[in-house]
C-alpha cells in the first residue's frame, strides 16, 4: 500500500511540475520536435499588430515570405505594393535566452548589417509561430505556405 501511495505521490508531483513549466505564453507545454526545427519553415504573416492596431491586410504584410532556415539564415520577401517590385533582404535567426527569444538580423543590399529586431517567442508549434517584438510594439502571428 505504501509502494502504491509512493508512486501515486511521485506521479502527481511530476504531473504538477510538467504543467506549471510552460515555456512560451501561448505554448506548446511539450513537443517531440526541437525548437530550432519547428522554427524551420518558409512563414507568411496571418496577422500583424501594430502598436495594438490589427494591420495584416495592409499589402505591406499579406505579401511578406519569411523563410528560416536550418542553417540559421534567414531571408524574408518583402513585395511593394505600388510597384509591386519583390525585395529580398537576407540575414540570420537566432534562439536564445534559453529558447524563448528569437533574434532577426537583416542585411543591407550592400551586405552590411541593418537591423537585428529582438522578439518573445509566444507561440511555437510545426505550424504556427507567433512572436512579439520586445517592445511590444509588433506582433506577428506566421503560419507555412507553400
Amino acid at each position: 500500500m505504501k509502494k502504491i501511495l509512493f508512486i501515486l505521490s511521485v506521479a502527481l508531483i511530476g504531473a504538477l511540475t510538467i504543467s506549471s513549466c510552460r515555456k512560451y505564453e501561448e505554448g506548446p507545454n511539450i513537443s517531440l520536435r526541437k525548437k530550432e526545427a519547428r522554427v524551420t519553415n518558409n512563414w507568411r504573416v496571418e496577422s500583424a499588430q501594430l502598436n495594438g492596431t490589427e494591420v495584416s491586410q495592409d499589402p505591406y504584410w499579406t505579401k511578406q515570405k519569411h523563410y528560416m532556415y536550418r542553417d540559421g539564415k534567414y531571408i524574408v520577401t518583402i513585395i511593394d505594393p505600388v510597384s509591386l517590385e519583390a525585395r529580398n533582404l537576407q540575414g540570420t535567426w537566432k534562439l536564445y535566452d534559453d529558447d524563448r527569444k528569437l533574434a532577426l538580423t537583416t542585411k543591407n543590399f550592400s551586405g552590411n548589417i541593418d537591423s537585428t529586431n529582438d522578439y518573445n517567442i509566444l507561440k511555437l508549434y510545426n505550424k504556427q509561430l507567433w512572436i512579439r517584438k520586445t517592445d511590444n510594439s509588433l506582433e506577428l502571428h506566421f503560419i507555412p505556405f507553400e
